[in-house]
C-alpha cells in the first residue's frame, strides 16, 4: 500500500514539473527568436551599409549603398533582398558553413524585407547628397574657410559687374560714331582727310571677334576638347528614383555657412582649368557646374565671357574715376575728331577709346588670371598694366605683368560664381559630374546618383518553424 502511495505521488508531481518545464522551455524559446531576430536584423543592416560603393568613397568621400550593386538598374526591392539573405545567413550559418550543430531550436526565416524609409541621394534636389558632403567637411577642416566665397560674391555683386551695361553702352556709342562718320563721308568729296581713318577701337574690336580664350590663354591649342552626351546624365534623365528625403534629424543645408561649405566641397573634388582632375570625363568641372554645356570649350569658353564681363566692368569703373587716363583718351579724340571734322564726336570718341582701353586691360587681367596670378577687383594707378602708348598693341604685351599681386584668383572667381548660381542647378550638375566620372571606372558603366541611398529604415518579418512570427523594425545610415 506504502508503495502504491509513492506512485501516485511522483506522478501528480511529475505531470506538474512537466508543465512547467515546457512552459520554461517555450518561454526560453519566444524569448530566444526575439533576441536573435533583433541581433539579425542589426547584423544584416550592418552588412548591407558595408557595401558602400568604393568609387564613391575613393573619388568624392561619401558613402552610399549602390543599389544597382553593380547592375544594369538601381532597385530598392534589390537592397531588400540583400538584407534579407544576411538575415537568412546568419538565422541558419550551419547553410553557409560546416558547423558541428544539433537541432536549431528557433527555425528562424525571414520572409519579407520592406524598406519603409530610404534617403535616396538625388532627394529633395540633391539636398542628401549635399548634407553628407557638408558634414563629410566640417569632419575635415572645421569652419575656417566659412564663408570666403560669400565675401568674394559680395563683392562682384556689390560693384553691379554682372549686371553692367558696359557691353550695350560702348555698342551704343559705336553705333553713334559710325554713323555720323558715314555721313560725313556722303558729304564729303573723295580726298577727305577722314577717308578710311581707323580708331583705335577697331583695333581692338579686331580682338574681340577672335574671342577670349585666344587671348586669355597663351597656347589656346592646349585646351581640352573633350565632348559628353549629356543626355543620359542625371539633370538630363526622365523618370529617376525618388526615396522618402532626408533621414530624421538631418537638417537641409539652406544657410549661407552651409553653401560656402558646399562651394568649397565641389573645388576639392572637381577640376577646372587651373586644376584639372585625372582621368575625368570632362576636364574643366567646375566651369561644367556653371554653365552646363556638354563639352569643355564651350564650357570654359562661357565662364571666361562672365569673368570678362566683371573685369571689363570693373576697369571701366576704374577708368571713369581717373582724371589723369581720361585726359590722354581725350586728346586722341580730339585730334581723331579733327580730322574728321566732327568736333561734335569728341565725347562719343573719348568713350570709344575708354571702353577699348579697359578691354584691353580686362584681357591682359585674364590672361594672369589663366595664368594662376591674382587681380585686385578695383584698381588703382600702381595696378594698371596697359599703358595707353600699348593699346593699338596689346596683344603683343598679354605677358608683361608683374607676378604675386593680391586680389582674386581664378579660384576665388569660380567660387564666387557657384555662390552667386542657384544651388539646385549645381548640385544637380555635380551629380551628373559623379555620374560621368564612376561611370568610366570598371564594373559602374550603368552607375545612377538617383540609385545610391545613405540610410533606411527597414521592416522584415520573420517566421519560426515553430509556428511564431516576428515583425521587426530598423533605421540605419551612415554618420
Amino acid at each position: 500500500m506504502r508503495n502504491g502511495y509513492i506512485t501516485v505521488y511522483l506522478s501528480l508531481v511529475t505531470g506538474i514539473l512537466l508543465s512547467l518545464l515546457l512552459t520554461v522551455t517555450e518561454g526560453v524559446r519566444m524569448h530566444t527568436i526575439r533576441t536573435q531576430t533583433e541581433c539579425v536584423m542589426d547584423m544584416a543592416m550592418d552588412s548591407a551599409l558595408a557595401e558602400y560603393h568604393r568609387e564613391m568613397l575613393e573619388q568624392y568621400d561619401l558613402f552610399f549603398i549602390d543599389m544597382s550593386y553593380g547592375g544594369k538598374a538601381p532597385s530598392f526591392s534589390n537592397t531588400e533582398e540583400h538584407i534579407r539573405s544576411y538575415m537568412n545567413m546568419n538565422f541558419r550559418p550551419f547553410e553557409v558553413f560546416t558547423l558541428p550543430v544539433g537541432k536549431d531550436l528557433t527555425a528562424l526565416t525571414a520572409g519579407s524585407v520592406q524598406l519603409q524609409q530610404a534617403s535616396v541621394a538625388s532627394d529633395e534636389k540633391g539636398a542628401v547628397l549635399k548634407a553628407q558632403a557638408i558634414a563629410y567637411m566640417k569632419d575635415k577642416w572645421g569652419l575656417s574657410f566659412l564663408e570666403q566665397a560669400a565675401v568674394n560674391a559680395g563683392i562682384i555683386q556689390s560693384g553691379g559687374f554682372l549686371e553692367s551695361d558696359v557691353e550695350q553702352r560702348r555698342l551704343e556709342t559705336e553705333t553713334q560714331v559710325k554713323d555720323a562718320i558715314r555721313r560725313k563721308e556722303q558729304q564729303e568729296e573723295e580726298g577727305w582727310e577722314g577717308q578710311n581713318l581707323e580708331l583705335p577701337s577697331d583695333v581692338v574690336n579686331q580682338a574681340r571677334q577672335e574671342g577670349i580664350l585666344r587671348l586669355a590663354v597663351e597656347n589656346s591649342a592646349s585646351l581640352s576638347a573633350a565632348s559628353l552626351p549629356v543626355n543620359n546624365l542625371y539633370t538630363h534623365r526622365n523618370g529617376t528614383l525618388e526615396g522618402t528625403g532626408l533621414r530624421p534629424g538631418v537638417q537641409t543645408p539652406s544657410s549661407v555657412a552651409d553653401t560656402c561649405i558646399f562651394i568649397r566641397y565641389i573645388m576639392e573634388k572637381c577640376g577646372n582649368y587651373r586644376e584639372p582632375k585625372e582621368d575625368s570625363a570632362f576636364t574643366y568641372q567646375v566651369e561644367y557646374l556653371l554653365q552646363g554645356k556638354d563639352n569643355d570649350l564651350d564650357n570654359l569658353r562661357g565662364t571666361a565671357n562672365k569673368l570678362l564681363l566683371v573685369r571689363e566692368a570693373a576697369n571701366m569703373a576704374y577708368l571713369y574715376s581717373d582724371g589723369g587716363k581720361q585726359s590722354e583718351a581725350r586728346s586722341t579724340a580730339l585730334l581723331i575728331t579733327a580730322l574728321l571734322g566732327l568736333p561734335e564726336l569728341e565725347e562719343a570718341v573719348t568713350q570709344l577709346i575708354l571702353f577699348a582701353w579697359g578691354y584691353a586691360e580686362s584681357v591682359k587681367d585674364m590672361r594672369m588670371l589663366f595664368d594662376g596670378e591674382k587681380v585686385p577687383v578695383i584698381k588703382d594707378g600702381s595696378t594698371w598694366h596697359t599703358p595707353f602708348s600699348q593699346l593699338l598693341t596689346f596683344r603683343g604685351h598679354l605677358s608683361e605683368y608683374p607676378g604675386g599681386q593680391s586680389g582674386l584668383g581664378y579660384e576665388d572667381y569660380l567660387q564666387a560664381f557657384l555662390f552667386l548660381e542657384t544651388q539646385e542647378k549645381i548640385t544637380g550638375r555635380l551629380m551628373d559630374v559623379m555620374e560621368a566620372d564612376i561611370r568610366q571606372t570598371k564594373g559602374n558603366i550603368c552607375f545612377r546618383i538617383d540609385g545610391c541611398i545613405d540610410g533606411m529604415r527597414a521592416e522584415a518579418e520573420v517566421s519560426s518553424g515553430y509556428g511564431y512570427r516576428y515583425s521587426i523594425a530598423r533605421s540605419y545610415g551612415y554618420e
